[in-house]
């Protein structure tokens, strides 16, 4: 399991450029999506997305500070299902540019947390 933070970035090109500067090439790039993943170990440790894409599918301000958790699970519908009422702020969808099933979900502290699993190749 790889769970790691996502940086929700405003300009995406100078965001990489850094994080490619501190960490290597990033193994993953989409620049359709704005994505990028620094992997290591065989897991992401730290993976970027340009706030346009993410403000397409969730609900991330500034207030937020820019950074959300990453959780992988095995069924996504199931994680959902199992938490209180009130936590989710987006329901489970296929995202198929991403390769993923996801939800969005708040924490107690407030904090956004995407719960995720692979999608079927």
């Amino acid at each position: 399991m790889s769970v790691h933070p996502r940086v929700v970035a405003d300009d995406f090109p100078a965001t990489l450029a850094f994080y490619t500067a501190l960490l290597g090439e990033p193994e993953k790039v989409v620049d359709d999506f704005e994505y990028a993943g620094f992997d290591a170990a065989g897991g992401t440790v730290l993976a970027l997305l340009g706030r346009r894409a993410a403000e397409a599918v969730l609900p991330v301000g500034r207030g937020d500070g820019g950074v959300l958790v990453v959780v992988p699970v095995p069924d996504v519908d199931a994680a959902v299902a199992a938490l209180p009422a009130g936590t989710v702020v987006v329901e489970p969808a296929d995202r198929p540019g991403w390769g993923v099933r996801s939800a969005y979900l708040r924490d107690p502290e407030g904090n956004l947390v995407e719960v995720q699993s692979w999608l079927p190749r």
